[in-house]
């Protein structure tokens, strides 16, 4: 999918004309729709406007810095984002999403409450530590815009909501031991959410090291049959 969304980036824009015509309809449904191209190069700037913000922080990153790092104009990037407030609220909705996904494929493939949960944290501290590059703006929530501050809360609320069902699914099921489920979300999702801070993909543990071994160490804590949890990995050694 990256590697689309740098080829899409850094093509250059067909002239109109018949011979353009005619060669786009050999191609047939194999090339992109306009608005799919539009919105990979959104999607693109989006996700390298967020490794600015992780390398320089929001405040010191300018929308010239975003676009010389992409290889475009400042005008061309106007053309799919309308400033930088808008691409820190997309770099947040980007981890929103994958946090419901992982939560989507907990449900659908989990067994008790607790199979869940680690299935949903894996698949979310995966994504930030790979897909979505580390994102450290992410603690960044204050530089957001009143309304868009709003919206990412409300979603934050929702995925919190879930992940406390979870928890509450697993006492239920007998998984996991008694306990508060929101305290409980709020420490787990603590320790998810701090790792970009720390993590270095240069650095002498593998994103798949850190996913298995964070995991396993936070639910251990909540786990009625601790002793059960695989011990591998380098955290637990």
């Amino acid at each position: 999918m990256q590697e689309r969304v740098d080829a899409v980036m850094a093509a250059p824009r067909q002239k109109s004309g018949l011979r353009g015509a005619v060669g786009d309809r050999a191609w047939g449904a194999g090339l992109p729709s306009l608005s799919e191209t539009a919105e990979l190069k959104r999607a693109s700037i989006v996700r390298v406007a967020a490794q600015c913000f992780n390398r320089s922080g929001f405040h010191g990153t300018s929308m010239d810095d975003i676009a010389e790092r992409l290889g475009v104009t400042k005008a061309a990037m106007y053309r799919y984002v309308s400033n930088k407030h808008e691409l820190l609220f997309e770099s947040f909705n980007l981890a929103m999403d994958s946090s419901f996904a992982s939560l989507d494929r907990a449900d659908a493939s989990g067994g008790n409450g607790l199979e869940k949960l680690r299935i949903a944290m894996s698949g979310y501290l995966a994504d930030l530590i790979g897909l979505l590059g580390h994102p450290v703006v992410l603690l960044e929530e204050n530089a957001l815009l009143p309304a868009q501050s709003k919206a990412i809360i409300r979603r934050r609320d929702e995925a919190e909501k879930r992940y406390r069902g979870l928890i509450e699914e697993g006492i239920r099921d007998g998984s996991i031991t008694p306990c508060n489920p929101k305290l409980a979300v709020f420490a787990l999702l603590g320790a998810i959410n701090w790792v970009p801070k720390w993590y270095r993909a240069d650095g002498e543990w593998s994103a798949d090291d850190i996913v298995q071994s964070l995991v396993d160490l936070v639910t251990r804590g909540i786990a009625a049959r601790p002793g059960k949890l695989q011990r591998s990995g380098v955290l637990l050694t």
